[in-house]
């Protein structure tokens, strides 16, 4: 059988409980390169290759891409969805009319 605990409070989610999953993927967006800048000489495979052997050593760059994924109870769901990026949120201050 297998055992969930919610990523963020760490308690454990049991079977009866409902259980939410975050899936994150998280890629570097670039800039198309203008088609003035293409080097009409290229040897795409020469490029092929290299991008195949690159994958073949290590995978992608984790600052190029990542793929997450996590387990959360109903209580930390319904704190992820009020502040999903997790900024710092600032309080309102209540003054008194006088």
């Amino acid at each position: 059988m297998i055992h969930y605990s919610c990523d963020r409070c760490k308690c454990v989610i049991s079977a009866d409980d409902l259980r939410y999953q975050v899936k994150m993927e998280i890629e570097a967006a670039m800039e198309p390169i203008e088609d003035h800048l293409l080097d009409a000489d290229r040897d795409h495979l020469l490029e092929i290759d290299e991008i195949l052997e690159e994958e073949a050593l290590g995978g992608v760059s984790e600052e190029i891409y990542q793929k997450k994924r996590f387990d959360l109870c109903s209580k930390c769901f319904r704190k992820f969805m009020q502040n999903p990026l997790g900024r710092d949120v600032k309080s309102s201050l209540g003054f008194s009319s006088n």
